[in-house]
């Protein structure tokens, strides 16, 4: 009688917990895309459908206070959920950072550092970070160099995933087709993105 009344219990506690383990399962990722905006072209917006099929939902917007909205509420749900900037768009997140969200980390690609850091003000608003960034970026705003900064002053709570794509010059050092945007061979940038999402 005890026996069968403690499997019970067990029985009872694991449905219980399905429906939460399921939330802790899942992998959100709220994506800033460039100055551009929500446009094809923006590497994040062309790498939307390879998030999908990782398993990862997605919400695009370009408003930081959507971002920390969503954020809340997700989190709020039991959901982990990660913020992705590309370009103008870290500075985004690192707004949205700022307002209060609390990500369970922060992608920055191609990121404009000199802003991001101005924004934050401190890494102590810093949640686990991944920089993505091409180590021959010529944009004047997103130079290699910057990324270095950035992880000096994140004291240990970012890392740094060099990309080496090749292709050819684009008219722009800024635009999302050359370097800065990884030559639109981005499946080293995007593996990265999403391990570093899975991970969270």
């Amino acid at each position: 009688m005890m026996r069968n009344t403690l499997i019970a219990l067990l029985i009872a506690l694991l449905l219980a917990l399905t429906p939460f383990a399921g939330a802790l399962a899942a992998n959100v990722a709220v994506l800033m895309p460039g100055s551009s905006g929500i446009v094809p072209g923006d590497f994040l917006v062309r790498n939307e459908a390879r998030l999908k099929s990782a398993g990862i939902r997605t919400v695009l917007t370009t408003s930081s206070s959507t971002a920390a909205q969503t954020i809340a509420a997700e989190t709020a749900q039991g959901h982990r959920t990660v913020l992705v900037g590309m370009s103008r768009g870290t500075v985004d997140a690192a707004e949205a950072i700022a307002q209060g969200a609390r990500p369970a980390g922060v992608v920055f690609v191609s990121g404009i550092y000199a802003q991001v850091m101005a924004t934050l003000g401190s890494p102590d608003k810093l949640p686990p970070t991944l920089s993505v960034h091409h180590a021959n970026d010529g944009c004047k705003s997103t130079l290699p160099a910057g990324a270095l900064a950035f992880f000096a002053w994140a004291h240990g709570k970012a890392r740094i995933r060099w990309i080496n794509t090749t292709g050819a010059p684009s008219a722009s050092p800024c635009d999302a087709h050359g370097a800065h945007g990884f030559f639109n061979n981005d499946g080293p940038a995007v593996a990265a993105i999403i391990g570093f999402i899975k991970s969270r």
